[in-house]
């Protein structure tokens, strides 16, 4: 906790710690310290309409993850993974342990989840309230179908007809999602309706 590696951090606009972390005060601990336990954090968005923070991060050989963030909650890396090291070894032998949350959604094998957004767009009404996450190394959108409490019912793939690693999703005021590529000749594409 001396360190902001593994960690998700809360800072004031102008930098400095809110005054509501427990950490402050706290020898050899960060006060900007918000969550723990991360192993490479991608896409991080709050959902102004039900106050939650969503995070993807990766996981090393599967075990790539979608979390809820709360604050100062410890998310296990590397005490738990659903993942194995690059060598084939194990990380941990253990997926879940008291004290150490579990994420919302784990892919195995990797997505290489990225960018991550939520539609609350009018194009698109069947998607309102969804998750989209970019996955670079399946090359595909993957939206993720949540319930009004937030609870996944099922995962679609999109855009795998491309072949293109998606980098970052986006979900602005216009009702469109846009989605940005990690090619080298890389392309920002725009997602309509299809035309009736």
């Amino acid at each position: 906790m001396s360190s902001d590696l593994g960690k998700i951090v809360r800072l004031n606009d102008d930098g400095s710690v809110p005054q509501d972390h427990p950490f402050i005060g706290r020898p050899s601990v960060c006060p900007e310290i918000y969550t723990s336990g991360h192993r490479n954090e991608q896409g991080l968005f709050f959902d102004t309409h039900s106050g939650r923070l969503y995070e993807t991060e990766h996981g090393p050989r599967g075990g790539d993850e979608l979390n809820i963030i709360v604050a100062h909650r410890n998310y296990g890396w590397p005490v738990i993974t659903y993942g194995m090291d690059y060598s084939g070894a194990y990380v941990s032998p253990y997926t879940q342990r008291a004290g150490l949350e579990q994420p919302v959604i784990y892919w195995t094998p990797s997505i290489a989840p990225s960018g991550l957004a939520m539609y609350y767009g009018d194009k698109f009404p069947a998607w309102r309230g969804d998750l989209f996450v970019g996955a670079l190394a399946f090359k595909h959108l993957r939206r993720v179908h949540l319930d009004e409490r937030g609870e996944v019912v099922d995962q679609e793939q999109l855009l795998n007809d491309l072949n293109w690693r998606i980098r970052d999703v986006r979900a602005p005021a216009d009702g469109y999602l846009y989605v940005c590529t990690d090619e080298d000749d890389g392309h920002v594409l725009r997602l309509e309706p299809a035309a009736e």
